[in-house]
């Protein structure tokens, strides 16, 4: 059931699509800035309103790097005090980089959670702008995709799951007065078949 993503394959398999395929676009989110730019003037400035720019941290998974490093550098600009901290998952490059300034290819290995984590840097990550990283087990990932479908009424994905999960690892980062920002971007409905479900909970030893 363990799977691992491999982007370089997939970016190599969409840009061969794209050009044998007349009138495409290859959008790459990867790499393409488009994707830090609409966080930046979209997602960050929604944040920042609704919260009267009272935001003392922000936390959302990384995959590929578009909304945290576009509403991080929204943020930092509106406040340099605010934290910015990423959710990374078990088998990807994120935390031991941004740590260490080195990529460490052992740190790859397979892994279940779906939309974070990855085995490349993609351009889209802006590392200066992320205080810290978070790693979340894929089994609490699952385990909390379900919890907050169940206990909030939020059926949402699987990063969503693994996000909740690392605000509560980060709890001790956070004082009363606070204001905590949990972005959660992914729909429920691509994993009723996998974290919604009993039979596949219980092969993958999650349940």
């Amino acid at each position: 059931m363990w799977h691992l993503r491999i982007p370089n394959l997939t970016i190599q398999h969409q840009r061969r699509i794209a050009e044998e395929t007349p009138n495409s676009w290859y959008v790459n989110q990867y790499d393409n800035p488009s994707n830090t730019i609409a966080h930046y003037e979209q997602t960050g400035p929604e944040i920042w309103k609704q919260t009267d720019g009272k935001i003392t941290h922000f936390i959302v998974g990384v995959g590929t790097g578009g909304t945290i490093s576009g509403v991080g550098k929204y943020l930092k600009e509106k406040n340099p005090k605010i934290k910015i901290w990423g959710i990374d998952t078990y088998g990807s490059v994120f935390k031991k980089y941004h740590e260490t300034g080195i990529f460490d290819e052992n740190e790859i290995y397979p892994y279940i959670t779906e939309g974070i984590g990855e085995d490349i840097l993609p351009e889209n990550v802006d590392f200066s702008v992320i205080d810290g990283f978070t790693k979340v087990t894929d089994k609490d990932a699952a385990v909390f995709t379900r919890k907050i479908a169940r206990e909030e009424g939020i059926f949402a994905g699987n990063s969503c799951g693994a996000a909740v999960k690392g605000v509560i690892q980060l709890k001790k980062h956070f004082s009363k007065d606070d204001i905590v920002v949990v972005l959660l971007h992914d729909s429920g409905s691509r994993y009723v078949g996998k974290m919604y479900n009993d039979q596949w909970m219980k092969d993958n030893n999650f349940l």
